[in-house]
């Protein structure tokens, strides 16, 4: 079971390493650093306006760590067949689980950290926490979190309630609870209760797994929904094979397409404007990326953090359009339209001329709500206008021209 494990592992990652290799290019890298330097800007800048502890510091506090530590599922690696070629190695899956259990630690336990870590001056300046009281909660965090990995394991085995009720449910109390204590009252609590439900459930591991037997299907399920949820992530940079969207028909946005005449020249781009309103990938993106630009604008006051900001999320949606181009023209059936290579190219810049005009109107509402009438906020919108004109009209037909130059579509 050890080696079946090293194997499936040492592919696993050969193929998390691919995609993190196109996810991780020189666009990636550098929008990631500038919008770290400007989260890390702004956070300082509202550390220094808390002079004293605030109402809804703990609250907020506790309700972050309670949300960090249901980040992270064990990662099993179950494969479909399992369930038929190995069902006669069930007794010997324990050790097996115990190895993903292992390797299933490090990312939740980074992430804890890391937050814990980032939220210190925070919790020190508006909960009025001592570095001490965050070290002891961090490290009783870690304890609860391999508790709630141990959980996962005896779910495998079906072995997941105790009295007819949900131990990860009631973990999930004792956390809260902990949580609160410790941040109002005893510091230690959360590390002293993170450390008993740990050994206890270290004490019966092996007891409650070998009690039941495997749920080989649910066990899965679970697995391949937990691959689905990161090739869902991976397949917003790059094509992801398996990875399809969700569509919807989302008629309450018909009146879009009221502007775009019934004609030949427009073939395409009502198929790329249908094609995008009705798919919940890509209108999903826009939608969160849109958000979360809006929100940052309406409560970031520097002008060049904004300034930054507003440039840097049009050209990221710009930016993750083009896969959409590249879906539509890998449909066979598309090449049945009468109509040439430019003209695609053409409809598919005018679809994102529009979808960047949409979040470009939506994050000037933002600035105008936080700079006002102003000569700040006129330049924030004129530079985010430029990168829209050049993500639209130049960035974007370059780059479907080589699209349709390297591939017969």
């Amino acid at each position: 079971m050890k080696e079946l494990w090293k194997n499936r592992l040492r592919r696993h990652q050969v193929d998390q390493f691919k995609y993190l290799r196109l996810i991780f290019n020189d666009n990636f890298v550098l929008a990631f650093i500038v919008l770290i330097g400007a989260l890390g800007f702004w956070y300082s800048n509202f550390l220094g306006t808390i002079k004293h502890e605030l109402l809804m510091g703990k609250p907020v506090v506790i309700l972050i760590l309670l949300l960090i530590t249901q980040v992270g599922r064990i990662a099993t690696l179950l494969e479909d067949p399992d369930s038929t070629f190995l069902l006669v190695k069930e007794k010997e899956f324990y050790q097996y689980f115990k190895s993903a259990l292992n390797y299933s630690i490090t990312i939740p336990v980074v992430a804890i950290v890391i937050v814990n870590f980032l939220l210190s001056p925070f919790a020190f300046t508006a909960a009025g926490l001592s570095i001490l009281d965050i070290c002891l909660i961090a490290a009783g965090l870690v304890f609860f979190k391999l508790t709630f990995l141990n959980i996962e394991m005896f779910k495998i085995y079906g072995q997941e309630q105790i009295s007819g009720m949900n131990l990860k449910l009631i973990l999930n109390i004792f956390l809260v609870v902990s949580l609160i204590i410790s941040v109002y009252w005893f510091s230690p609590v959360t590390l002293i209760i993170g450390l008993i439900t740990f050994v206890i459930a270290q004490m019966n591991n092996k007891k409650i797994c070998e009690s039941g037997q495997m749920q080989w299907q649910q066990a899965i399920s679970d697995e391949n929904q937990r691959m689905f949820r990161v090739k869902r992530f991976y397949n917003l940079f790059t094509d992801v094979p398996g990875v399809n969207s969700k569509i919807k028909r989302r008629k309450w946005l018909d009146f879009v397409f009221n502007g775009i005449k019934p004609v030949q020249k427009n073939t395409y781009l009502y198929l790329f404007a249908r094609g995008f309103v009705r798919n919940n990938e890509y209108i999903g993106l826009f939608m969160r990326l849109t958000v979360i630009q809006a929100i940052m604008l309406a409560l970031i006051d520097n002008f060049y953090i904004s300034l930054i900001v507003e440039m840097l999320f049009i050209y990221l949606v710009g930016f993750q359009l083009k896969p959409y181009f590249k879906e539509v023209m890998l449909n066979m059936m598309q090449r049945l339209y009468p109509v040439t290579g430019k003209d695609k190219i053409t409809d598919f810049t005018k679809l994102s001329v529009f979808v960047l005009c949409v979040q470009w109107i939506i994050s000037a509402i933002a600035i105008f709500y936080k700079f006002g009438l102003s000569v700040n906020s006129l330049i924030i919108i004129a530079a985010g206008l430029a990168v829209l004109l050049f993500v639209g009209y130049f960035y974007m037909p370059r780059q479907l021209k080589k699209y349709l130059d390297n591939g017969a579509y």
